[in-house]
């Protein structure tokens, strides 16, 4: 039910056209694709952890990302 509400509510941009929203139908990529994209995410964020700075880096990021939701919120 809930698929069928998001599915009827969206409207795909025209050709060409710019978008800040992504719509993307996670029931339909098999389970082994979706494991080997999530070990392949979890592998690319343990390298950047690695780097020097890589943790103070997304740690600013995470802050400032939560702050503006904070602030959005209020």
């Amino acid at each position: 039910m809930e698929r069928a509400r998001r599915a009827a509510n969206y409207c795909p941009p025209d050709e060409g056209e710019l978008t800040n929203n992504i719509q993307i139908d996670f029931s339909a990529i098999p389970k082994h694709v979706s494991d080997d994209l999530a070990a392949t995410v979890l592998d690319c964020v343990k390298d950047f952890l690695r780097q020097p700075g890589g943790k103070e880096i997304l740690d600013a990021r995470i802050a400032a990302k939560r702050a503006a939701l904070k602030g959005a919120n209020t």
